[in-house]
């Protein structure tokens, strides 16, 4: 099957009618209302157009027109100002006509990475007081849908600018709206995020084909064919859904049926087999809202007592009902359910189970081992695994499930159309889908200032600034031959810190051992927004770099390392120092007594009379390591041989 690329170009050339680029007046996705336009830079309206199409556009009290040409685009550019708004933008072709309020002009800064960048913020730790108390519409979310295209593209898929409210918040990326909270204690300027990013995606996703020295024209029609061919299985899902009249849609987010009743005609309700993530089973693909039902029977005793309802896990946000009424919710898609259903909302006989659940990405549905879907009480065991009864509400299909590990693919469609306008600069934290094993974490070194400058040639910014999240303490499970490999990559992390312009959140002080994704995202967002706020919005008194290692070396037996810190060193909890290890000439690793005086550090061991090696945080989870600077920014993980 030929890609959507190649039909394009046939259909260009064979009947010169049918290709968008030569339709009506188009858009691009980011030029909305509530979009953030950057500061202090050429302000660029684009679009596209029939060609020789005039185009008039309106802006801050200026209007610019142009035409557009022979491929159908069309572009003007506004002289750059200053933080500011809000303001109307106007656009009007021959025959359409654009309008668009609440427009500002401020800070943009793009999100990327992987699941611990997209993590919304009601996901988060302190979510509810935070989602409550929100007034600040001056800071703005764009979130990339998450698709992929075969060669570089020129328009998103989708996505909207949302202003920050209690009823938008809890969908923002949270370290992207904590580093915004944070800059804007300290700077009265509008910020806009524009997050794109996919959970589990891994670097290569997120870099052009050339870094990846692969071939070019064969390796695009290899994911060209491979968009063909899923193209006709996602087609035959939306034909699936579109047999229930109104299912099929972009817009879920707001979907409004309401099938948690006792009673319901379930009669164009389908059959799905629980636990399996819908998605492996009859709906690839499918991303939105969909309800699951079914029934279970009690006799006057069971009706008499509190139950507990076990639901293994749900991807991602189910709302729970026992007889229409609501006994448990959860937003998040790898913890377990378990929820107690009152007494009062049971009765003798028929009981009805009603589970509303929202896929945003990636898997759906209730999933996981089936010994944790039961009913349990005194005298009550009943599984729940087995068939279900399954209907969507709304949803949209498109299998891209894999394409977050398809060097190129998210590079192509999630960034290269950004790149057409001016940011304030990048915030990433990605790298755990490159920490599987020892090899990859060190190929990171190479790759990450490669694809960071690659960006910033794409965005024409040579010196734009690249802000990163280092990894979080996480017992990964890939130890090998005494290598760990979130270690590693934290060592290729921070040797790209030689760019200029770059700065690195250390928080191997507030991952969980046990989650990939920790919740703490107000700390991450809060050390992010320090080195923006030093480097880019000059408030030159804020520290921002953790303590780092300077030099090292030998004296008889004691190892002394200094620091580039703030302030004197010392441990978080007031405790003797932790995490340091000193190697013998035997090239075993022994823990080290540790002193500290200002920025250095003396470390010895009893059972190293002659050092060879030390190191310090080196390990995948190296969660007693407490070196902090006198703010309380901890010491990054360094190792150093003699």
């Amino acid at each position: 099957m030929l890609g959507k690329s190649t039909q394009r170009l046939l259909c260009i050339l064979v009947l010169g009618i049918c290709s968008p680029l030569l339709s009506a007046l188009e858009l691009p996705k980011l030029i909305t209302e509530h979009m953030v336009i950057q500061r202090d830079k050429p302000i660029p309206i684009w679009g596209w157009a029939k060609a020789g199409e005039k185009i008039s556009v309106t802006f801050t009290g200026k209007n610019l027109t142009t035409e557009a040409n022979d491929e159908g685009k069309w572009q003007v550019s506004f002289p750059k100002s200053k933080a500011g708004g809000p303001y109307r933008l106007e656009i009007a072709g021959d025959n359409k006509t654009f309008s668009f309020d609440d427009i500002w002009v401020g800070d943009v800064w793009v999100l990327s990475g992987q699941s611990n960048m997209e993590w919304p913020l009601r996901s988060s730790d302190g979510a509810e007081k935070e989602i409550a108390d929100i007034n600040d519409p001056a800071i703005r979310h764009f979130k990339v849908p998450q698709s992929w295209a075969s060669e570089p593209a020129d328009k998103l898929q989708g996505g909207n600018w949302q202003v920050a409210s209690p009823e938008t918040l809890g969908a923002f990326s949270a370290v992207g709206y904590f580093f915004a909270k944070r800059v804007r204690e300290d700077v009265d300027v509008p910020i806009g995020l524009l997050n794109a990013t996919w959970g589990g995606s891994n670097i290569e996703s997120w870099m052009d084909a050339p870094l990846l020295n692969l071939d070019i024209e064969k390796h695009r029609a290899e994911l060209a064919a491979m968009e063909g061919k899923e193209e006709e299985i996602a087609e035959q899902v939306r034909a699936k859904v579109s047999a229930w009249p109104g299912a099929l849609s972009d817009n879920y987010e707001h979907a409004s049926a309401d099938w948690r009743a006792q009673e319901l005609n379930e009669s164009d309700w389908m059959d799905i087999e629980v636990p399996a993530l819908w998605e492996n089973t009859v709906f690839p693909g499918l991303d939105g809202v969909a309800w699951y039902r079914r029934s279970f029977q009690l006799n006057k005793a069971q009706a008499e007592q509190d139950l507990e309802l076990g639901l293994a896990r749900i991807d991602d946000h189910d709302i729970t009902y026992v007889n229409g009424n609501k006994v448990g919710e959860e937003e998040i898609y790898n913890r377990v359910r378990r929820y107690v259903v009152p007494a009062k909302y049971l009765k003798e006989g028929k009981n009805s189970l009603a589970i509303r659940v929202l896929d945003t990405g990636g898997g759906g549905g209730i999933y996981s081992e089936a010994d944790l879907l039961y009913l349990k009480g005194q005298g009550v065991d009943i599984s729940l695994a087995g068939t279900w009864k399954f209907k969507v509400d709304k949803g949209s299909v498109s299998l891209a499930s894999n394409k977050n590990h398809t060097p190129t693919a998210l590079y192509n469609k999630m960034l290269h159309p950004l790149f057409h306008i001016p940011v304030k600069g990048v915030l990433w934290y990605q790298g755990e889908s490159n920490a599987n094993n020892a090899e990859q974490a060190r190929h990171y070194r190479e790759q990450f200032p490669a694809m960071i400058q690659d960006w910033r040639n794409k965005w024409k910014q040579s010196r734009l600034p690249f802000y990163w999240v280092q990894l979080a303490n996480f017992n990964s499970g890939t130890r090998a031959k005494n290598e760990e490999p979130w270690a590693i990559i934290r060592e290729s992390q921070s040797a790209t810190l030689s760019l200029p312009r770059t700065g690195q959140a250390v928080i191997i002080d507030v991952g969980d051992p046990d989650d990939i994704h920790p919740r703490d995202k107000t700390t991450v967002g809060n050390r992010l927004a320090l080195h923006a706020l030093k480097n880019d919005y000059k408030k030159r008194r804020i520290h921002a770099y953790s303590p780092f290692f300077k030099k090292a070396k030998v004296k008889k037996s004691t190892v002394i390392v200094s620091f580039k810190a703030k302030g004197k060193l010392q441990a978080s909890n007031g405790e003797n120092i932790q995490g340091v290890e000193l190697q013998g000439s035997d090239g075993q690793w022994h823990t080290a007594n540790v002193t500290l005086k200002r920025k250095t550090l003396r470390a010895t061991s009893e059972d190293v009379d002659t050092p060879v090696a030390i190191r310090y945080a080196w390990r995948d989870n190296p969660e007693t390591a407490n070196l902090t600077d006198s703010t309380g920014l901890p010491a990054d993980p360094f190792r150093f041989t003699f």
